[in-house]
């Protein structure tokens, strides 16, 4: 009778702790909607930063800049944790979208940071100066959008493991 109690107890302790564990791959697609939350925020003011810049708005640009850049690392903090749990699945098509999520916002953080050190040369009508940062934001923003269909092409090409 003692081992028919043992042997449930640990069918029953067995199943409980299954439901507990987390597989790399769910923990990479929790934290994919905070990813993009964060990547939508900062996207948001980084537009509204470009747009405060073209109005000559520079306290409201340096600000946005400033919320932008807050956005995109509470969104590469997240990246980093999911190229982990991509790195401990040893999973290359979860390695390689991950590691184009995390060189996306690499990207945009860069971009942000030129745009904010763009401003003050604006400010001054330093304009070769002004225009080689914002040439320099552009440029780092085309990558992002590189990075960002990279990863879309992952997911087309792997349905099954994207939700």
């Amino acid at each position: 009778m003692d081992n028919k109690i043992i042997i449930v107890g640990l069918i029953t302790l067995i199943i409980f702790l299954s439901g507990c564990i987390q597989s790399d791959a769910s923990k990479i697609d929790g934290l994919s909607t905070s990813i993009n939350l964060h990547l939508k925020n900062g996207d948001g003011y980084f537009n509204n930063a470009s747009y405060d810049t073209n109005k000559f708005l520079y306290d409201a640009a340096l600000s946005n800049c400033d919320n932008a850049t807050s956005e995109f690392n509470q969104a590469r903090t997240f990246a980093s944790q999911g190229v982990t749990y991509a790195t401990n699945s040893n999973d290359t098509v979860y390695i390689n979208y991950m590691q184009y999520v995390l060189d996306e916002i690499d990207a945009k953080i860069n971009a942000t940071s030129e745009l904010k050190t763009a401003i003050p040369y604006l400010i001054n009508n330093d304009t070769i100066n002004a225009n080689n940062h914002l040439g320099n934001a552009n440029g780092f923003m085309n990558k992002a959008t590189d990075f960002n269909s990279q990863r879309e092409a992952i997911v087309k090409q792997n349905p099954g493991k994207f939700k």
